[in-house]
């Protein structure tokens, strides 16, 4: 009985403490499009999200994305010729691989939370944001205290059970 109530008990841990990230997805081929500047619906997708995005369908999101497991990162990616922007990309990301393979952008550091920005081939002037949170690529809701108070409860009422069960 002791071992079954672990495995019940690492089973809901393991499912309920693993996800995939999600991140921002959208882009614009001209200067002040949707992805620049829908931050208000941005927002919103956020605090849905924040506040247990499991239990909403995909359909009542925006711009939210559930990247696969090989897309570790969040990524912003901005080109401008002449200072006009002509991509700006919210994505998903292996951390390796954008639209635009500039040299700079090969060896980042691992934490991946970084902004660097380089000029291609004398061409265009490209910059690249990498982060590795959920939603960590656009705006982000203010802090809900309600939605952490869920939280602990439940995780208290899980332990219990299972201690219970093993003794």
């Amino acid at each position: 009985m002791r071992n079954f109530a672990f495995t019940v008990f690492l089973s809901f841990s393991l499912v309920f403490c693993s996800h995939a990230l999600y991140c921002y997805q959208c882009g614009d081929g001209r200067p002040n499009g949707p992805c620049q500047e829908d931050l208000d619906i941005m927002i919103k997708d956020h605090a849905l999200h924040r506040d247990n995005g499991t239990n909403h369908t995909s359909s009542e999101y925006t711009y939210r994305k559930q990247c696969p497991e090989s897309e570790d990162t969040c990524v912003i990616e901005r080109v401008e010729i002449n200072g006009v922007v002509v991509a700006y990309i919210r994505d998903c990301s292996d951390g390796i691989n954008f639209s635009i393979n500039a040299s700079r952008f090969l060896n980042f550091p691992q934490d991946k939370n970084i902004t660097t920005c380089s000029y291609v081939q004398g061409k265009f002037f490209t910059c690249l944001s990498m982060c590795n949170t959920d939603l960590c690529n656009g705006p982000q809701a203010a802090p809900n205290t309600s939605s952490s108070s869920k939280t602990v409860p439940f995780w208290t009422m899980v332990f219990l059970v299972a201690m219970s069960l093993y003794q």
